[in-house]
């Protein structure tokens, strides 16, 4: 067997387990998060995985990163995470890696059509011989005690969100307890209410537990947050 035929082989072994990759941090140099990448081949072609390492000593309560990765056809796609964990009962915990990008998210990417003056462009076909890069920043962390780190403009904006959606869970957790399952629908078709209610319907089958029951777990979590001098 020739050399290049044995390289070949031996490089396709390595990318089916994942052969790592560095991934160029943007953040201020005291930054809680890392970020680590991983080049995994699947039966669609090589996807340049990334996720972030929480190396602070605490959980994290919220998370907003920006950033962009090489693309199994070779082009830079943009990305990023917003999380916010106040209506969960527990964070991104210490030494926890948390997928950015993950298995799946080129297939989902994959899946919306682009047009060019009507008509639809066909996908390119992903590389053959795929190079990984990617580059990512940190602009936000909430801490599990409370304590925030970067961006201001961001740590505003999530306070307003949390203060809007504390109120939606109320009026919905209210409207069942007074008026049953009819005012508990009526109230999760409300315009203001949409947002939650999406995000509540599409979570409870994870979770295995009903709408109304996910949206009392995430008020109760809330609360016992802001109890707590944390918002």
């Amino acid at each position: 067997m020739k050399l290049a035929t044995i390289l070949t082989i031996l490089l396709a072994s390595t990318l089916a387990f994942g052969q790592k990759f560095e991934v160029s941090d943007l953040s201020a140099s005291d930054s809680p998060i890392s970020f680590n990448g991983t080049a995994k081949v699947f039966k669609a072609g090589t996807t340049c995985m990334v996720a972030m390492q929480n190396n602070s000593s605490q959980s994290l309560l919220a998370v907003k990163i920006t950033g962009e990765v090489t693309s199994p056809q070779g082009w830079m796609q943009s990305t990023g995470l917003s999380y916010d964990g106040f209506f969960k009962e527990a964070g991104i915990l210490p030494g926890e890696d948390f997928d950015i990008v993950g298995p799946g998210f080129f297939d989902f990417i994959s899946h919306e059509r682009t047009y060019i003056n009507g008509v639809e462009v066909k996908p390119q076909e992903p590389k053959k011989d795929l190079v990984c890069h990617a580059e990512f920043k940190t602009q936000f962390v909430q801490l599990a005690d409370g304590s925030t780190w970067g961006d201001y403009e961001i740590q505003k904006n999530m306070m307003a969100r949390r203060t809007k959606d504390m109120a939606i869970l109320s009026h919905l957790v209210e409207a069942y307890e007074t008026g049953g399952e009819t005012a508990f629908d009526a109230a999760l078709n409300e315009p203001e209410s949409k947002e939650v209610a999406y995000r509540l319907k599409e979570t409870a089958p994870y979770y295995k537990t009903t709408v109304i029951d996910l949206a009392r777990k995430r008020l109760a979590a809330a609360q016992k947050r802001q109890a707590s001098g944390i918002f």
